[in-house]
């Protein structure tokens, strides 16, 4: 039986071999199948098509811990799980006697091996296989030979050697690089070890003939590169993508086909993210194929969501999340802004909105087919499948869920609880994975270990800095570098750190093999706030960088950011409206003066028409925009039970008041007030306001009652000679021209005359209306009081009006009969709305914008205090 073994690459030959009838191609990766324009075909598919077990990770991980609980004593199983998962599957990889393992006297390397041995035996019993030993198990199978041609594996492991070995029968080659250089040194065993297997060894003689194989002679030997290879630094990564992409553009706009482009990145998760941004924006076809966990896509975020209202029993903020959820339709506007006041919780909160959530109410304890078919049912519910579809990830991640789910249905009969269950779904959204970008065609980002074998006529590789290309070599805490050298000398084939550094070596000079026409590196100078140096590779080859080509304008957004300050406009439907929101920017933060982007409209409303509140006016005094924006615009808020913010604990506490006073009207004293009526008249309280479920709520709630119930006790809650006369008490009236209302919150009878009170839940004065120096110091609320009380109790003199702080139990201000102020501001109302003007403009201290809801549309800024200057 003839068996080859060629030590280079042979361009010419495996031209020929490729599309020899007599011999099936194996490569590593599908981008290499796609360069030799054959079948993709991959030495582990071929096994677990041989193999009578079945891979299933989902199971496996779940044996896992089984066998971790057995052989290991903890208490955090999971995290010993996750721990013990990398020297596991080491161990696995290498196909190592678990016998003669346990036998060294390493106590960590005995137990490892003893996990192992109750990990394989389980998945055994199962029918299983773990993916790291899928090739020796298909080797001790003795599978079935057949000529093959094996190209692409340029530094193979030892069960890759192993089964390859097992298959190759007569006829069949091989292609594994085995230069003179230190970097080579196992593959030069490897080709020992398939020499003593009857492999024949073809060593003649190569002339580098393409541009990847001159520049891998360079690598090794240090020459000066050939043309076609550029080497480029840019300020920072944003930089760098952008510039990649740029010239990306440009090739596929000149006519290169995007199967003859490729990105390079060694680590592309960091940079993926970044790419398919600015992929997105210049309309560029990028798919980017590295794997991300299914709980990373938008589909497992939904299911972690719904695991998490389930078990807790619907609060509302992961309700609201769950429901309005990208995937799901969301809330009707009438519902969610009921929502937002009560802040449903429990099912039967969300029933009484009209959200029926009875097919999320789970029992505590069923069995696997059980919970598999009720999350189903979920999914059919809400359409997870139709929604998953607008998104390519989505749907691929939905039907990779389905998958999962088929084997957290097994055993069918096995009783589990809710919380067993979840956390099995949660496992297989971690350990199931999907590509970061699927799709068809288009120009791909890959690893150098993905392109083993490919070629492409460019090549972009980014992020070639020190630190990222190569890749630190990073150790096992369990099974570390020093334990694995021990292990070596005593025959187990377990990888050292020296083993692995010549593994990224030979990987980038593989690499270099990919680029037929040219080869263009990159890196940035800064990596967020960290200076970055160029990789040792590019020192290898002695390339000097050169100055980045200019970026050409990619994408309408760059186009507009550079037409934006020109007079000439193209044809572009956004830009006209981009450059009247910029020069209206830049006159707001100039020195005009206001104009109908600062409130300024010039539309007269008719004052006649309109009844003010004493807010109002005060709203209009301290700043005439927040009151435009309010009243007109209507851009308030949706009132939402945020905690127990100012305005809920206010409600409460005013109806608690109201409530436990009523019954004491007329009396001269409040000693038949107490903690015991203050408490009746609490509960009462929340049950008239509907009163939302707040964290913590029934802990909060006596201290409230006993604050309110010192306040009521103290000696100026009620003057002495003094009868309360009306609470809550409203009215309609006219201040020089203008239709105002609103409500008092208590009028006392003394014999110097009526006594108006204001309730604060602070413990200062509120803010008030701006004075002639521009200072919120005028207070109007209760003058207004002062104005219209006459009007309630015709014939009763006003003795005073006062602002009184029911948390801190005392007077905060007393106001004076201001009849001068009144008309004042009532006069520059009727001029605001006549003229329509309503200018961005608060107090010189801006006091009112601390506590204003309209910041995201006001543009209060330092022209303010120049126009005031």
């Amino acid at each position: 039986m003839k068996r080859t073994l060629y030590l280079n690459s042979l361009s010419n030959l495996l031209v020929q071999l490729a599309n020899h009838p007599d011999l099936t191609v194996i490569t590593p990766t599908l981008q290499a199948a796609r360069s030799r324009k054959v079948p993709s075909r991959s030495l582990e598919a071929i096994a677990r098509q041989i193999l009578s077990f079945r891979v299933a990770p989902v199971l496996s991980h779940r044996i896992l811990r089984s066998a971790v609980n057995e052989v290991i004593e903890t208490s955090d199983i999971e995290g010993t799980t996750r721990a013990l998962t990398p020297a596991l599957k080491a161990v696995l990889r290498a196909g190592i006697d678990l016998d003669e393992l346990e036998a060294v006297s390493s106590i960590r390397t005995q137990q490892l091996a003893r996990l192992a041995r109750a990990y394989t035996a389980k998945l055994r019993e199962s029918g299983l296989v773990d993916p790291s030993e899928v090739l020796w198990q298909a080797t001790s199978l003795q599978p079935q030979r057949q000529s093959v041609l094996i190209y692409g594996y340029f530094h193979p492991r030892i069960d890759e050697l192993a089964f390859l070995n097992a298959i190759a029968g007569d006829g069949s080659i091989m292609m594994l690089p085995c230069p003179d250089s230190a970097i080579f040194i196992d593959n030069h065993e490897a080709v020992e070890w398939l020499q003593q297997q009857g492999w024949q060894v073809e060593a003649a003689a190569q002339v580098p003939e393409t541009m990847g194989e001159q520049l891998q002679a360079c690598f090794l030997d240090g020459t000066d590169v050939t043309h076609g290879v550029q080497y480029y630094i840019y300020p920072n990564l944003a930089a760098e993508v952008r510039g990649v992409l740029s010239q990306v553009k440009s090739l596929l706009f000149a006519g290169v086909a995007a199967n003859e482009i490729v990105m390079v990145a060694r680590d592309d998760a960091f940079y993926g993210p970044a790419v398919l941004d600015v992929a997105w924006e210049y309309n560029l076809p990028v798919r980017a194929l590295y794997a991300v966990p299914l709980v990373t896509t938008r589909l497992g975020a939904w299911v972690q969501l719904l695991l998490e209202v389930i078990q807790e029993k619907f609060p509302f903020e992961s309700t609201v999340k769950l429901l309005c959820h990208p995937l799901c339709s969301g809330l009707p506007a009438e519902v969610w802004s009921e929502a937002r006041k009560l802040h449903p919780s429990g099912i039967w909160a969300w029933q009484s909105l009209g959200v029926n959530l009875s097919l999320l109410d789970w029992p505590q304890q069923d069995t696997r087919a059980e919970w598999v078919q009720r999350l189903q049912d979920v999914l059919n519910k809400f359409d997870l499948r139709g929604s998953a579809g607008r998104w390519a990830r989505e749907i691929v991640a939905f039907y990779k869920l389905q998958e999962g789910l088929i084997d957290l249905a097994k055993p069918e009969v096995e009783a589990i609880s809710l919380q067993d269950f979840a956390q099995d779904v949660i496992d297989t959204l971690v350990l199931l994975s999907v590509p970061a970008q699927p799709g068809r065609g288009g120009v791909e980002l890959h690893t150098p270990l993905s392109l083993f074998g490919a070629e492409f006529k460019h090549v972009f590789v980014l992020g070639a800095a020190e630190g990222i290309l190569p890749a630190p070599v990073q150790d096992d805490p369990v099974l570390d570098f020093h334990e694995r050298k021990q292990l070596l000398r005593q025959g187990f084939q377990l990888e050292g750190a020296a083993q692995a550094a010549r593994r990224e070596a030979i990987s980038f000079h593989a690499l270099l093999q990919t680029a037929t026409t040219t080869l263009t590196f990159s890196y940035p100078q800064l990596i967020g706030s960290e200076a970055s140096l160029k990789s040792p590779y590019l020192a290898r080859l002695r390339l000097e960088p050169v100055a980045p080509p200019p970026v050409c304008v990619a994408s309408f957004e760059e186009s507009r950011r550079i037409y934006l300050r020109r007079d000439g406009t193209p044809d572009d439907p956004v830009l006209p409206h981009a450059f009247h929101a910029w020069t209206v920017e830049n006159r707001r933060e100039g020195a005009a003066l206001p104009d109908e982007y600062d409130g300024v409209v010039g539309l007269p409303l008719d004052p006649a028409t309109r009844v003010f509140s004493a807010s109002q006016l005060t709203a209009l005094g301290q700043c005439p925009f927040k009151w435009f924006a309010d009243k007109v615009l209507r851009l308030g808020e949706l009132e939402e039970a945020l905690d127990f913010s100012p305005l809920l604990k206010g409600n409460l506490y005013h109806k608690c008041m109201e409530l436990a006073l009523t019954k004491v009207l007329g009396a001269a004293d409040l000693s038949q007030v107490g903690m015991e009526q203050i408490e009746s008249a609490f509960w009462q309280a929340e049950q008239d306001l509907g009163f939302p479920t707040l964290p913590a709520w029934n802990a909060q709630r006596s201290e409230h009652i006993k604050t309110l119930n010192r306040t009521i006790q103290q000696p100026d809650f009620l003057q002495p000679g003094a009868k309360i006369l009306a609470l809550e008490t409203e009215f309609e009236g006219e201040l020089y021209g203008l239709k105002v209302r609103g409500r008092m919150d208590r009028l006392d009878r003394t014999s110097q005359g009526l006594v108006l009170w204001d309730y604060k839940t602070g413990s200062s004065k509120p803010i008030g209306i701006k004075d002639d120096s521009g200072k919120a110091n005028v207070d109007i609320q209760l003058p207004l009081y002062i104005h219209v009380a006459p009007t309630l109790f015709p014939g009763e003199p006003v003795d005073g009006a006062y602002y009184y702080s029911l948390s801190k139990g005392k007077n905060l201000y007393k106001a004076k009969p201001n009849e001068e102020t009144l008309k004042a501001i009532a006069q520059r109302v009727k001029d605001y709305l006549e003229a329509g003007y309503y200018p961005v403009d608060p107090d010189v201290e801006q006091k009112v914008c601390r506590s204003c809801s309209f910041n995201l549309v006001c543009r209060v800024g330092a022209r303010n205090n120049r126009d005031r200057g």
